[in-house]
């Protein structure tokens, strides 16, 4: 609570799926014996929005076991802003259940104020949020937010609350922005009242900042050592790999090490393989021409879909592409997991941060050298299948064609033959051996008559 006085705190277990509630208890449980709390503390159960419904299900079981479920609006008792900003669009209130699916059938748009009753775990991108439950600072969803300019905010009183459901289908300007240290959330009914022009004046506003990309080159070898990268060399390994390089030199006791980059070479030849009557990049090409902002998601999503199943399952690296990545992990020990980390160059941008648009995987490389296909992992017993480095690089490569990541590349009008995904690899580092879990975000400002403005904002 922001209250001190309020000794209380509350546990979350985080996952896609809902677990079974016997495993909350034991875990609960284990978490609580962790901590050394003063006398007088209360401890909560906070259910995700993937656990909440098991969760209030069994609200009396739970009590039964000595754990309380709770929500957290039990401490927040006025407005909570999560990402300032103001966005002009119909307001469209949306199960959060329902989201994904309405997004498909054109239901929700990018154009729409999206109001909900809970937060999940990732929402496609709209043009502002406004929740019914709160969320919480470092929520992925949060995050993204901040990244895209998005306004969310939750807007607390059932008062509030219910005449912002009597908006419903109605064009709104929403206005989210801290004030005093408080949430202010100004949302105007306004349709009917702009003409197309003002309306069109408005939008133009909001169209995002020009993208200069480093376009992707070869570097004549498959993998660079961190040690030396700058972000001299985004067009070489992305953005990620290519500043990780300050981490090893300011910190080299205190960052992964080893730490390399798969280069762009490694990316193109992959995508230069043959495949059916061309080559696999021929052939996605083939697939996304035509499409344009705003995109019909409806139809998009398969072919999306399509295309990242065609990389983790229908295309695959040479045997001579093989070799020379096992040669490149060389330096990494059997048997622990290594982190592959998708490093673009068209994220990590001043005006152009990527912040959640692609994905990371583990792999094991004991998985590919061990002369056959049987699990369990070499990596993880409990693992009942192999989980090599192949496929993991396999699947940071399809994630290149996420749907929120091509829709914002579209968005940003950029030329998809310049872009390509590079990875950075270290050890896997699961949350049993990290010591610290936090996000850095930055905000910079090139005001036309005042110095530059960096604002950085911490969620540990």
């Amino acid at each position: 609570p922001r209250e001190p006085r309020v000794r209380e705190w509350a546990i979350q277990f985080t996952g896609n799926e809902p677990f079974p509630r016997e495993a909350v208890v034991e875990w609960f449980r284990a978490v609580r014996a962790r901590l050394s709390l003063p006398e007088g503390w209360r401890t909560f159960y906070l259910p995700t929005f993937e656990q909440s419904d098991v969760a209030f299900q069994n609200e009396a079981w739970f009590a039964e076991q000595g754990i309380v479920v709770t929500t957290a609006a039990r401490w927040v008792t006025e407005n909570a802003c999560y990402s300032s900003g103001w966005a002009l669009g119909r307001l469209k209130y949306v199960a959060s259940a329902d989201i994904d699916a309405a997004y498909g059938d054109g239901r929700l748009t990018y154009e729409d104020v999206l109001v909900t009753d809970q937060i999940p775990a990732e929402i496609p991108v709209v043009a502002g949020v406004l929740a019914l439950e709160p969320a919480t600072p470092n929520a992925h969803v949060a995050i993204l937010a901040r990244s895209f300019r998005i306004p969310f905010a939750y807007p607390s009183g059932l008062a509030v609350q219910e005449q912002i459901r009597a908006m419903d289908g109605r064009e709104v300007l929403l206005v989210v922005s801290p004030e005093d240290g408080e949430c202010a959330i100004n949302l105007q009914d306004v349709d009917g009242k702009l003409t197309p022009e003002e309306r069109q004046e408005i939008l133009d506003r909001k169209l995002p900042p020009q993208v200069s990309v480093q376009t992707m080159v070869r570097s004549g070898v498959y993998h660079l050592e961190t040690e030396q990268l700058s972000p001299a060399d985004i067009d070489r390994a992305g953005g990620k790999a290519a500043n990780f390089g300050f981490l090893r030199r300011a910190i080299p006791d205190n960052s992964p090490d080893p730490a390399i980059a798969l280069t762009f070479d490694l990316w193109m030849d992959f995508m230069e393989q043959p495949l059916g009557d061309g080559t696999l990049i021929q052939s996605i090409v083939d697939d996304l021409r035509g499409q344009s902002f705003p995109p019909d998601v409806a139809s998009l999503r398969p072919i999306l879909a399509q295309i990242r199943d065609r990389i983790r399952k229908g295309a695959d690296f040479t045997p001579s592409g093989k070799e020379a990545i096992l040669q490149a992990l060389a330096g990494f020990e059997d048997p622990r997991r290594l982190r592959f980390r998708s490093s673009t160059n068209v994220e990590d941008s001043e005006v152009f941060s990527g912040a959640g648009l692609y994905d990371s995987f583990s792999g094991c490389l004991a998985d590919d050298t061990d002369n056959d296909s049987e699990g369990p992992s070499g990596c993880d017993v409990d693992r009942d299948e192999e989980r090599g480095v192949f496929r993991a690089i396999r699947k940071v490569y399809a994630s290149f064609y996420n749907e929120n990541a091509y829709i914002e590349r579209l968005r940003h009008g950029v030329d998809e033959s310049e872009v390509g995904m590079a990875i950075l690899v270290h050890y896997s580092f699961p949350d049993e051996f990290e010591e610290a879990n936090g996000v850095a975000t930055l905000d910079i400002r090139k005001p036309a008559d005042a110095a530059r403005m960096v604002e950085a904002q911490l969620v540990s």
